[in-house]
């Protein structure tokens, strides 16, 4: 990933700067959890990660860079300042984003049902789409045969 975009109504950001460290953090977590963050455990139901240096998570090598669209058009009615929360604003969607980016590269033909997307888990993925869309092409030939093999014999099919 070269580049990513949090685009997200404040209502008004008091303050500018903190407002965008929020969402960029909140970039940077759930980029982690879409991507390197993943708790698993072992037969005995231990936690195969007890410790940082074993739980992956991103660091500043890790993330790239984060663009921000900060709008304040639409001031919050519940509060007379028009304020909004604004550090979820880069964590909510960055699953769904990068499963969706996953998805379209291969071709709409595989579903992406879990997180985090490790480069072994993807890996399966394209296989699996290249075995499915490699299978529908022989299904169809096999059916044409047998198709053609069984009104060639006088057989209906």
């Amino acid at each position: 990933m070269l580049r990513y975009l949090v685009a997200y109504a404040v209502g008004r950001a008091v303050n500018p700067t903190m407002v965008e460290g929020q969402l960029r953090g909140g970039a940077a977590q759930g980029l982690g959890g879409a991507l390197l963050e993943e708790l698993c455990y072992d037969e005995s139901g231990q936690p195969t990660a007890t410790t940082f240096m074993d739980y992956r998570m991103p660091t500043a090598a890790e993330i790239p860079r984060i663009d921000l669209l900060v709008c304040e058009h639409a001031p919050a009615p519940g509060n007379p300042l028009g304020v909004r929360g604004a550090g979820e604003g880069g964590i909510t969607a960055a699953g769904a984003v990068l499963a969706s980016a996953v998805r379209d590269a291969l071709g709409g033909r595989q579903d992406v049902t879990a997180l985090p997307l490790t480069p072994a888990r993807v890996q399966a993925m394209a296989e699996s789409a290249s075995r499915a869309a490699a299978g529908s092409i022989t299904h169809r030939h096999i059916m044409g045969v047998e198709h053609r093999s069984a009104s060639t014999t006088g057989m209906s099919g």
